[in-house]
């Protein structure tokens, strides 16, 4: 008897409210996928060593996939709950690479008297932002945010990464304003910068601003980061110059967006057929 699992592998949180976010897309995993086995693993070392001394544990991918395996999970996906396919989704993909390797040489499972080790089948699903029309599809999901007053700007704010994948930001910054005149993307770490958003602001007669996380969930960066009290966190920055109004909202909280992830793990559970 095959048996299978989903495992969600996010970077994790340590702030209760946001985690409403990924029980909003835990639910409709399980609506989609009814009877089968769903697992978390957070990949943030310091964030699971938080939880484990308020008492909640959470396993790494690895240790998340070595349970499974130990209990007898034979077909497993994988799905990384990640924006782009940086560092923290190629981490990911050697985990899973490695994990599939255990099959043994040439493919050929090993044998024992308690019967074949390793997983049978094991798939790893994309994150949000991965092939065009995924970069479509988050273009289009924004669409009930933007503001009706084109001197209204919804400014977007993402996390950034150095990974060479930062493009992804500028591809969606692109889409996004060749789509909305007044949507301009921004990332607290790396391109486009608090500085580039600013200027983009500035090329227009924008009367007002709204920010909206382009994160996951609305954890610690966008309560500090971008709502916090301090002077350089973005809402404070740009009332300087404009009326700042910040929606601290997740992307797992928009059922559209929820709707991208669910086709990618339906991508990967697909392949194990």
């Amino acid at each position: 008897m095959e048996k299978e699992a989903i495992l969600l592998v996010t970077f994790g949180t340590t702030v209760d409210q946001a985690t409403a976010a990924f029980k909003k897309l835990e639910e409709q995993v399980r609506v989609v996928f009814p009877g089968i086995e769903l697992r978390w693993a957070y990949t943030a070392k310091s964030i699971r060593g938080v939880l484990a001394k308020r008492g909640i544990q959470i396993d790494s991918p690895i240790t998340a996939l070595a349970r499974l395996q130990d209990e007898g999970y034979t077909r497993v996906v994988v799905q990384s709950v990640h924006i782009i396919p940086g560092m923290e989704y190629y981490d990911l993909v050697n985990v899973v690479d490695n994990m599939s390797h255990l099959r043994g040489i040439s493919g050929k499972q090993f044998q024992s008297k308690i019967g074949k080790f390793g997983f049978h089948q094991l798939t790893l699903g994309a994150p949000l932002l991965y092939h065009l029309t995924d970069y479509q599809e988050v273009v289009a999901c924004i669409k009930d945010l933007v503001p009706a007053d084109p001197q209204h700007a919804l400014v977007l704010v993402g996390h950034g990464s150095d990974h060479h994948s930062f493009s992804v930001y500028g591809c969606l910054n692109d889409m996004l304003r060749q789509t909305y005149p007044n949507v301009i993307l921004g990332t607290i770490e790396g391109y486009p910068s608090l500085t580039d958003v600013k200027a983009d602001l500035a090329r227009k007669d924008f009367q007002k601003v709204t920010l909206v996380p382009f994160m996951n969930i609305a954890g610690d960066h966008a309560i500090n980061d971008l709502a916090g009290s301090e002077p350089d966190a973005w809402q404070n920055e740009l009332a300087q110059n404009y009326p700042v109004t910040t929606l601290l909202k997740g992307l797992l909280e928009f059922d559209n967006i929820v709707e991208i992830y669910i086709k990618h793990i339906r991508q990967a559970y697909e392949l194990l057929n």
